[in-house]
Parts: structure tokens; C-alpha cells; sequence
């Protein structure tokens, strides 16, 4: 009936067949068979026909009224749902832990949205641990984490990475300094983030001081980066954070490089590989042309 009813809507437009049946790539008798077999369907009659003209009848007047506004309505919906079988619209979650600027996170949004302003993009802040379950749960479809991470079955892409430094008091007496040796903190107690959130991170700092000659006393921050902020101006300790945290804006820190911390926060972006959505493949094409411009 789809077809049989673009036929008639078309007719009711043009009133006359031989500009219908142009109009709809068809030949005169194949139109008014169409017609015809619209009349069989619906059970009355359509058009009261004439050698002159075509009139349309009451019934028919409705139907075609009715008919129209269905025919609209079923196009937009062939878009729409076109429109996200490309990838060009629809819902996008991604996934990302504290540090927006690592990854370039925002910067490959903002060029996304750019390029596909119909998709509905939602950002939701997790660890990189919380992450993993929230792509293989299917409630976020992109994730910005910290590997390393061992699950076969996540895509990882290389983002890029940044070394980790010390926050310290501004008035702290090592705050002279312009770079500090990792022997310079040996005293101090050392504000890391938890094993249980960053397993590798923590045993490579541990690691690290145990090569330099002495046993860290540690002090660990379970949830946000911000927070290891948050105790080192407070005096509770020196934070060792990534680099980007620096541009953070704290008037009671400073930033200082540290020699002998060979250590370096990586961003992937993770999906959960083949088959992927066509938002996700939109997106990881984005990125990976934005990552490969800026390089």
C-alpha cells in the first residue's frame, strides 16, 4: 500500500495522470492501475474519472490529507533512522577519568561535534578500573583511560601520555628548586593515587624509590587527583601527579619535574572493538585523524 499511496498523493497534487505518471517515472496505464488497486484495498472509490480531468472525491480528498501527513512522517523517520545507520546521528556516552586534557579528550569532542552536530554526546567521569565494566556493560560506548589494561576484549588506541611530577607547598623548602632529584624526597611523605585504582602507577613510584635507596612512606588517595591537590597544599605531603595538573590553578603549589621518576601516565581510548556502533566508528575516525594532525 506505501507505494500505491505515493501514487495517489502525487495525483491529487498534479490532478492530471500523464504529469503523475512523469512525475513518478511511470507509464499512463501503470499509474491508473495503481489507482486502481488502491480502490480494491481501501473499498471505495477514489477519483471519479473524467477524459478531461480528474475529481477527486470526498473520501478520497481525506485519504490523500491523511495519506500525506503519514508519507511525511514516514520519510523523516527513514532519515532519521538513515542518518544513524551512518553514524551521523544518535547517542554517543563516553567514559573518562579526571584529566580531561590528557588524551586530548576535549579537543577531539569539540572537532566531533564539529562534524556531526545531530548526535547527542554525554560525557560521565569514572576511574579507568570503573570504566572497563561500564564499555562491557554497554553503559558508556567510549572510554578515555589510563592503561595498561589486560582485557582482550577492548580495543585500545594510544592517546598519549605525560610525565608524572610533584606538587609541593609553595613555601615548602624544596620549592627553590627548578627540578627536583628523586632523593630530595626521601623525607617526605609521598601522596600517590591508591594501588587499588592504579596498581601499575603505585608499585612504579614504589619501584623507583626502592632504586634511589629508600622506602617511601606513602600516603594514598583513593578517588581524584584534585584531591592529592587538595592535601599537599594543606601540608600532608608532596603529591606526585601528572604534568597536567600544573596548568591547574592552585596559588598554594608549585610544580616541580623529578629526576629519577622515569615514570609517565599514558591515555588510550578504549571501545569494545568489532562490531562497533556507527557513532563509535564516527567518533574513533575523528580522533584518530585529529591525533595524527596534531603529531
Amino acid at each position: 500500500m506505501f507505494k500505491y499511496a505515493q501514487s495517489f498523493c502525487a495525483l491529487v497534487e498534479e490532478l492530471h495522470f500523464s504529469r503523475a505518471a512523469a512525475r513518478l517515472h511511470l507509464t499512463q496505464p501503470a499509474l491508473s492501475h495503481q489507482i486502481k488497486k488502491l480502490e480494491e484495498e481501501v473499498g471505495f472509490q477514489l477519483l471519479q474519472r473524467s477524459p478531461h480531468k480528474v475529481v477527486v472525491t470526498d473520501a478520497g480528498a481525506i485519504l490523500a490529507r491523511e495519506l500525506g501527513a503519514a508519507l511525511s512522517h514516514v520519510s523523516r523517520a527513514v532519515q532519521q533512522a538513515r542518518d544513524v545507520a551512518r553514524g551521523e546521528a544518535g547517542a554517543l556516552a563516553i567514559g573518562y577519568c579526571e584529566l580531561p586534557q590528557a588524551g586530548r579528550m576535549t579537543a577531539i569532542i569539540r572537532k566531533y561535534n564539529e562534524l556531526f552536530p545531530s548526535v547527542e554526546v554525554t560525557l560521565h567521569n569514572m576511574p579507568t578500573i570503573e570504566q572497563v565494566v561500564a564499555l562491557q556493560t554497554g553503559s558508556i560506548d567510549v572510554a578515555f583511560l589510563h592503561p595498561p589494561i589486560h582485557q582482550p576484549k577492548l580495543s585500545m588506541h594510544f592517546a598519549g601520555d605525560e610525565r608524572i611530577g610533584a606538587a609541593l607547598m609553595a613555601d615548602h623548602p624544596l620549592a627553590s628548586k627548578s627540578e627536583l632529584r628523586l632523593a630530595d624526597l626521601a623525607g617526605e611523605r609521598l601522596i600517590v593515587s591508591a594501588e587499588e585504582i592504579g596498581p601499575v602507577m603505585y608499585h612504579s613510584i614504589i619501584a623507583a624509590c626502592g632504586e634511589c635507596g629508600f622506602q617511601p612512606r606513602l600516603r594514598e588517595e583513593r578517588y581524584r587527583w584534585h584531591a592529592m591537590l587538595d592535601q599537599a597544599a594543606a601540608g600532608l605531603g608532596v603529591a606526585l601527579v601528572p604534568e597536567t595538573l600544573s596548568r591547574s590553578a592552585h596559588d598554594q603549589l608549585v610544580f616541580r619535574p623529578v629526576a629519577g621518576l622515569d615514570i609517565r601516565l599514558q591515555t588510550a581510548i578504549a571501545t569494545t572493538g568489532e562490531p562497533m556502533k556507527p557513532v563509535v566508528t564516527r567518533f574513533m575516525a575523528t580522533a584518530a585523524s585529529f591525533l595524527n594532525v596534531g603529531h
